[in-house]
């Protein structure tokens, strides 16, 4: 969500502004930048885009900057980070909640100190002050800071003396190393192609950078480098077009690094796959899967596990496209006893501290706020584990889906662009495809849509059915007669019906035909014209599909 980032080194205001852009996909309301000056912290700004918010910020050896999801506080001006101390010296960026800001900022205030926000993060810098009063050093101060805040949070202090003071608790937050100098950011994106040596803070670590390096106290985990080719844009006008066209490659780059690692897991018990979002879509998939073959299995979404997860499992798989899905983690941090499989985008993230396997899709980075190419693989990782069906030609298939869909997909969006709402039906298997499809309909493009299992429609639903109301059907072959009866119910009130299938039928006013497969392999084949069809919808509202307004890529608040 919040996304943090700063650097060391030569034209380090210049490269934070880039970096602030870069992380701008995270979701935020309000950006802002520190520079040390020497003498003082100079800090910009506000509520806004960055462009709008950043200009006309002076040179300096160091930078922070900070683009907040406003959680404590309103989205304000003065909400907005960075947080400068009493004396102007410091400043701070911060990620998280901090559970114990109350208490602190009336102990705080009693002692002459002033605030100018109604954020959580603005005790920190005033613990940091009075720390660097009491010690006389950095250090000290920052331990501190650690030993009087509760809660979860990664956090980077500037000094108006150019050191960069951070720590990390439960939320991401990596360190770097490259020729130009040294880096803090709260995701990697920023650091291609200017890091050489890129590390994750474990938990409960922290760090100085300073011109001479990196001093890192406690524990921390290398990260691989990412490829900076993965993340141009190209000739694409958006990253989601990017990455819905990349599918075929990353569902075969994901299909031989399973094949290469020999990924098998071995699981006999009561299993429960937790996520969230899109990823809790593919948890449903897993749960079909192994349900069908024997096994006690159920998906959870994970803010809901808690209330309704029963007796405790033997075994926990943990999907998260990001690896730092706060609702995830903290199930992960409380369990006691179940062992851990996860499945994840990202080496080096949050997850692989809780996890007792890990398994990583090969997507590569994915920029778009709307998850894509991150949930065909792990459909992908799924059917691989517990599927027996053959998925040589998935990667060829998947192309072929795009090749022929996309020119469908353009021509209606222009008629859907101008509806306010849609249902997405199915039944069986493929309600998970019903379900992607809806959320990818309303996230990106802003309009209404349901998904529900087909059969469900004249228990309420139907109601709202009127000529020209759009009703996307996804159907297998085996499927096909089961939803006739529905997909004529519908049609008899005036329905527009559109549908994804791989089998023959002529219900369909708009149709997707795709390569007859496996039925546990369609979801992998039918959710992309769906995708399509939200990313075309959304170019002809004159929405930005890559940065859908109050969404996040990575949510790390619970």
């Amino acid at each position: 969500m919040c996304g943090i980032i700063g650097k060391i080194g030569l034209g380090a205001p210049r490269f934070v502004i880039s970096g602030l852009k870069t992380l701008e996909y995270r979701g935020y309301d309000s950006s802002g930048i520190a520079v040390a000056l020497g003498d003082a912290v100079f800090v910009q700004k506000g509520v806004g885009t960055i462009d709008r918010v950043v200009y006309s910020v002076p040179n300096g050896v160091a930078a922070i900057g900070h683009t907040r999801w406003a959680t404590h506080g309103g989205v304000t001006d003065f909400n907005a980070h960075p947080h400068l101390d009493c004396s102007g010296q410091y400043a701070v960026v911060h990620n998280g909640i901090i559970e114990n800001h109350g208490e602190l900022r009336g102990e705080l205030v009693r002692r002459g100190h002033v605030f100018s926000s109604e954020t959580d993060s603005e005790v920190i810098v005033h613990l940091f002050e009075e720390g660097v009063q009491k010690y006389g050093d950095g250090v000290e101060a920052l331990r501190y800071v650690l030993s009087r805040i509760r809660g979860q949070y990664a956090f980077a202090i500037l000094s108006r003396d150019g050191r960069v003071y951070v720590a990390r608790k439960g939320a991401p937050l990596l360190v770097a190393k490259g020729k130009d100098g040294v880096y803090v950011s709260s995701d990697p994106v920023p650091l291609v192609g200017v890091a050489d040596e890129v590390y994750r803070l474990a938990d409960g670590s922290y760090a100085v950078l300073s011109p001479d390096g990196v001093q890192i106290f406690g524990e921390y985990v290398p990260v691989p480098r990412v490829d900076a080719r993965r993340v141009e844009l190209g000739s694409h006008r958006h990253y989601m077009e990017k990455e819905i066209f990349e599918q075929p490659r990353a569902v075969k780059d994901t299909l031989d690094y399973l094949r290469r690692e020999n990924v098998r897991w071995e699981l006999d018990g009561r299993i429960h796959l937790v996520a969230a979002g899109t990823s809790y879509h593919a948890a449903l998939y897993g749960e079909y899967l192994l349900r069908k073959r024997g096994y006690d299995a159920q998906a959870f979404i994970a803010s809901e596990y808690e209330y309704w997860k029963g007796k405790e499992p033997d075994y926990v798989i943990a999907i998260s496209q990001s690896g730092e899905t706060e609702d995830v983690l903290s199930i992960l941090r409380n369990l006691d006893g179940p062992e851990v499989y996860a499945i994840t985008n990202t080496p080096g993230s949050t997850i692989e501290e809780y996890s007792d396997h890990v398994v990583y899709t090969r997507a590569g980075p994915e920029v778009g706020v709307a998850a894509t190419k991150t949930y065909t693989t792990q459909l992908t990782v799924l059917a691989h584990l517990f599927s027996d069906a053959n998925l040589s030609e998935l990667p060829g298939f998947v192309g072929d889906v795009l090749e022929s869909s996309a020119p469908i997909a353009r021509t209606y969006a222009k008629v859907l662009s101008r509806k306010n709402s849609a249902y997405f039906l199915g039944r069986g298997l493929d309600v998970v495809t019903a379900k992607e499809g809806a959320l990818k309909l309303k996230e990106i493009a802003y309009i209404h849509a349901e998904a529900y299992p087909a059969g469900e429609s004249k228990h309420g639903p139907i109601a709202l059915i009127e000529s020209g109301f759009p009703v996307f059907f996804t159907a297998s072959k085996n499927m096909l007669s089961e939803i006739e009866g529905n997909v004529q119910e519908m049609r008899a009130r005036g329905a527009e019906i559109v549908m994804v299938t791989d089998g023959e039928t002529e219900l369909a006013d708009v149709l997707f035909s795709v390569p007859n497969v496996d039925t546990e392999l369609f979801p992998i084949l039918s959710v992309p014209p769906w995708q399509l069809i939200a990313y075309y919808t959304a170019v002809e509202r004159g929405v930005n599909p890559d940065r859908p307004r109050n969404l996040a890529k990575s949510v790390t608040v619970k």
